[in-house]
């Protein structure tokens, strides 16, 4: 089963308060008019922190599908708390419990039943940053998907083969060096073959975040950014001061810094299906500095904070 990894990125949670803490919620699913409640099910009271992680207590869900449990933090300030019901063999869990007391919308868990067949899964967001080049001619691009199901049923993978992913997006020719290291989908349930990133955890009704980083010679610019499904937001980002970005509606707006990198900023809004972006950079320069100091300090901080810029972008 998959548990989404989002919770594991939220904000650092208040001081610690070791009093009795408690969580009074109800496990649901879509009626036909409502959401109604799901008795019988077992809701997990779980903990993660740098410590330790493990379930605390569990309990099942009563005829109105309600759930409650007391408990007290213990250990690391900054652990997680948080409840989580299992339906159909998938994970569905609560927000992080920062509250001595959670109740309503907060301690809701919302289950769904599954279908292997196709449901409409929009983009509400792609962004692509792309790196200064390297000491190799190579450079680091990350690609952030926001995807929401807005069906009312879960949509998993029919078949472990490409063709019965949940979802998948094109990969420019030539990337490699593939990493999965953040986002909703973990890499275990990522893969890349034959030109494509191919979603295989569950999608449930709403927003899950696909994330992933690969290196590109630099001989691959100017590099064709297809867009074959509407999407929301568009945006392209580049550390490099000259080349251009073109596209639908691309418009070039005020660049963003991270960790005294600079970024110039491309954005769009309701690109349609079956249109292409261009991005066009400049070609690689030698440098006079030893190439393996070069090599090491992108290994060490490129990729990982080109790809902190795009996920802090992806979150406004």
């Amino acid at each position: 089963m998959f548990m989404a990894r989002a919770i594991l990125a939220q904000e650092p949670a208040p001081p610690q308060d070791t009093s009795e803490q408690r969580v009074n919620g109800q496990v649901v699913r879509p009626g036909a008019t409502r959401m109604e409640p799901v008795p019988s099910v077992w809701v997990v009271l779980h903990r993660v922190g740098k410590d330790r992680a493990a379930p605390l207590d569990s309990v099942r869900s009563d005829a109105r599908g309600t759930y409650g449990f007391r408990y007290r933090r213990t250990g690391d300030a900054d652990a997680i708390y948080f409840a989580a019901a299992s339906y159909g063999g998938i994970a569905y869990f609560t927000p992080p419990l920062h509250h001595a007391l959670v109740k309503g919308d907060e301690a809701e868990i919302a289950v769904f039943d599954t279908t292997s067949r196709s449901v409409p899964i929009s983009i509400r967001g792609h962004h692509v940053v792309v790196s200064a080049v390297d000491a190799n001619a190579m450079r680091s691009v990350t690609e952030v998907y926001e995807l929401a199901n807005d069906s009312s049923v879960t949509r998993v993978a029919s078949s472990e083969s490409p063709v019965g992913a949940v979802w998948s997006a094109v990969l420019p020719r030539g990337a490699r060096g593939f990493r999965v290291t953040e986002g909703d989908v973990p890499a275990s349930a990522l893969q890349f073959t034959n030109g494509r990133a191919s979603v295989f955890a569950p999608i449930a009704p709403g927003l899950k975040q696909v994330a992933f980083t690969y290196d590109l010679p630099a001989a691959s610019f100017p590099l064709n950014v297809p867009i074959d499904r509407p999407t929301q937001v568009f945006e392209v980002l580049i550390e490099e001061q000259k080349g251009t970005v073109t596209g639908p509606s691309l418009k070039e707006v005020e660049p963003v810094s991270l960790e005294r990198r600079t970024f110039r900023r491309f954005l769009a809004s309701d690109v349609p299906a079956n249109t292409l972006s261009v991005i066009d950079l400049p070609a690689a320069v030698r440098t006079s500095v030893d190439r393996r100091y070069l090599a090491g300090l992108t290994i060490l901080i490129g990729a990982a904070m080109v790809f902190a810029l795009a996920r802090a972008l992806a979150r406004r």
